[in-house]
């Protein structure tokens, strides 16, 4: 592991130590077709990768270093050259050439997995003990602050992981506000999911503020507080941005790459000749779906960084490219309910949920198309369901199914917490809605 200097060549350049970078690079490495492969990355400490109990990195392991050593080791002894702690600035089309720190590197193929960077709300950007989510150094920083448990916590960006991060703090018993500007934080699934999200932080003792932006920071002494813009004051002596990443392509503005919230690339994730893109940066074109579209998804990540690292494979071996398909899919852990959602929502879709003691599921259609489906508990139910997306299966067909499956009982029973023990049955929609 070195930073580059001097003028380097590799068959393959691998652009990001991310999820994505590093399944690209051990896709490449197990093809077994002697090529050479460096994969570089800013962080010398790459973006760890936690299980899905604790991913937030708060009151897990301390040892957040455990998280990322096997998969460098395991590429490490593939022969793929790791340069961390080396940052690309500037790509070279037409010379097929990266300038990296005090040198440069040329490529047969790249593939660019550079993720997202936090975007902290220019109210905040001068404050102290304001942390985002997802970067070892943060998330040190921030364990560390929270050994006062004094100190109140305000969590900007009630997504999954804004969520996540609010319920791992609230068990570490911490207070947690969990503010979002948008009245459906969990965008087009928002208007299902809002009310049973909502019910499950507040009976976990999170103080949830949907729709209520933060128009004002207010300094009392050592407190701070946030006054929304409903008036409401919310304690936030310290606070985690949990929303707002960009694509961090701010090097590849000079490059001539098509950059439109993120890199432009085809189905089979190419954006140039010999140029691939994947993960969360990415905005390639869904066969599946006819549009072009951009996730940030651990699935995603993998997914299109295995295709991406073959494809740029195949492009110097002149094989066939693959196309990636996928279909968006996120779970989280929060409060100990487990939250599914898969799909891609227009936001017309018709919504039917269906609900027991176990838990809520909601599917999406339109014009007789499954389109998605979103889950609070029932693993097995929406496993199935995942697989009737997966496989086209009609809107009716797919209805009757989930019907037929809580009608009859056929839903397994889990451990922990019931919905309705934490304070979700009544705040479930029920109906169909529009």
């Amino acid at each position: 592991m070195a930073e580059v200097s001097g003028a380097l060549s590799r068959d393959i350049v691998v652009v990001g130590a991310s999820v994505a970078g590093l399944h690209a690079a051990h896709a490449v490495a197990k093809m077994g077709r002697g090529l050479s492969v460096m994969v570089i990355g800013e962080r010398v400490r790459p973006r760890y990768n936690l299980p899905l109990a604790d991913r937030t990195g708060l009151t897990g392991p301390t040892d957040l270093d455990s998280t990322t050593l096997r998969a460098l080791s395991q590429l490490g002894s593939q022969g793929v050259d790791l340069r961390l702690g080396a940052r690309a600035s500037e790509l070279d089309l037409a010379n097929q050439r990266i300038l990296v720190g005090n040198g440069s590197v040329s490529y047969r193929a790249l593939v660019i997995a550079c993720g997202c960077a936090p975007t902290i709300p220019a109210l905040l950007t001068e404050e102290s003990r304001v942390y985002t989510v997802g970067q070892r150094e943060e998330v040190s920083a921030l364990r560390a602050v929270l050994a006062d448990p004094s100190l109140a916590v305000a969590v900007i960006g009630a997504g999954l992981a804004g969520g996540e991060t609010a319920s791992r703090l609230r068990r570490a018993g911490r207070t947690v506000s969990l503010v979002d500007g948008s009245p459906e934080p969990m965008g087009r699934f928002g208007a299902v999911a809002v009310n049973s999200y909502a019910a499950l932080h507040h009976r976990a003792g999170v103080a949830p503020c949907f729709g209520d932006g933060v128009v004002e920071v207010v300094k009392d002494g050592l407190r701070r507080r946030l006054r929304l813009s409903s008036g409401t004051l919310v304690p936030a002596d310290v606070i985690v941005i949990a929303d707002g990443h960009r694509p961090a392509t701010e090097w590849l503005e000079s490059s001539g790459l098509a950059l439109r919230d993120g890199i432009v690339c085809d189905a089979g994730l190419q954006a140039y000749n010999h140029v691939f893109a994947a993960g969360d940066a990415a905005r390639w074109s869904n066969p599946r779906y006819g549009t072009r579209m951009r996730g940030e998804q651990w699935t995603n990540a993998a997914d299109q960084g295995r295709i991406a690292g073959l494809n740029a494979a195949r492009s110097i071996t002149r094989g066939a490219p693959d196309s990636y398909a996928g279909i968006p899919y996120r779970r989280s852990y929060q409060h100990g309910v487990r939250i599914q959602l898969t799909g891609f929502l227009n936001g017309d879709e018709r919504v039917v949920t269906q609900r027991t003691g176990e838990g809520e599921v909601a599917l999406f259609g339109r014009e007789n198309v499954l389109h998605g489906a979103l889950a609070f508990e029932h693993q097995y139910l929406f496993d199935e369901v995942r697989a009737m997306l997966t496989d086209g299966v009609a809107w009716d067909a797919a209805l009757a199914h989930v019907g037929a499956a809580v009608s009859t009982g056929r839903v397994p029973a889990r451990s922990g917490p019931r919905l309705h023990d934490i304070g979700i049955r009544n705040a479930i929609c029920h109906d169909v809605l529009p």
